[in-house]
């Protein structure tokens, strides 16, 4: 994963809907081109595994640059209890989350959060999770849509979806991101986001071996960058990454998928 510095105010906006949702107001009158709701956004969900998505517990591994994490993910309809493990400046540190609580544990000993803590504790899991469990979240309350039509990435035509947020929603709702979906299918081929901060840039992740388990669609990603101020996701184009960097290689493994009755 990225360094703390510059994936914070990504990690607000993943935040923000997921906690935020039900007290922000749409985007301005005249946008009408932003709509809640897209054909191809419903399509990429359900074929990526939506209703059994929707109650179940996943239990897997995730590896990437700064090493690697046992994750458990339980979805009953709105709720969520989700867990992370894994290293973090040379200790291991175990936390949980749900709609209404926060732990976590330095090793085996119970940490005593202030508030701001349990928000650090909230960042560090959701930048573990959020972008693993994609599209599933593009539903979300404060997710607003843009269909771009359609663009064509190594000789395939990809459905592109602006994705926004509301305007003061969160210290970092000026944050874009894009999705490529796959026109006939909706399975998500690839997406982008810009990032604030010094010197600030751009990320496209590149989904490669799918596979689904438990009736879930699971893939790797290759994390591309590009560094630098005043950059956002309009300035992404086909074939017009011959600069970027290959930042990591994020991989899901060891899946296990239940359904819950």
């Amino acid at each position: 994963m990225e360094s703390n510095a510059r994936s914070n105010s990504l990690v607000t906006i993943i935040l923000g809907v997921l906690f935020l949702g039900h007290w922000l107001a749409p985007p301005a009158v005249g946008e009408a081109s932003v709509t809640k709701n897209l054909h191809v956004v419903d399509k990429a969900i359900t074929f990526h595994g939506g209703p059994r998505f929707e109650q179940s517990e996943t239990q897997l591994r995730m590896c990437s640059k700064s090493g690697c994490y046992e994750i458990t993910s339980r979805i009953e309809g709105g709720r969520f209890d989700l867990q992370v493990e894994g290293p973090v400046a040379g200790a291991r540190r175990r936390a949980r989350i749900t709609n209404d609580r926060v732990e976590a544990w330095q090793g085996d000993t119970p940490m005593d959060l202030s508030q701001r803590e349990s928000q650090s504790i909230r960042d560090w899991v959701m930048a573990r999770v959020y972008f693993i469990f994609l599209p599933f979240r593009l539903n979300d309350d404060s997710v607003w849509k843009e269909d771009l039509g359609s663009e064509m990435w190594d000789g395939r035509a990809l459905r592109k979806v602006k994705v926004t947020f509301v305007p003061g929603s969160s210290s970092g709702a000026d944050d874009e991101f894009l999705y490529w979906f796959e026109p006939d299918t909706g399975r998500l081929a690839q997406f982008a986001y810009s990032f604030a901060g010094n010197p600030g840039g751009l990320r496209l992740r590149r989904a490669f071996n799918y596979r689904r388990v438990g009736g879930i669609l699971f893939f790797d990603q290759e994390n591309w960058g590009l560094d630098g101020p005043g950059l956002t996701v309009d300035d992404i184009s086909p074939g017009g990454q011959t600069d970027w960097q290959r930042i990591s290689t994020v991989t899901v493994e060891a899946i296990r998928v239940s359904a819950l009755e």
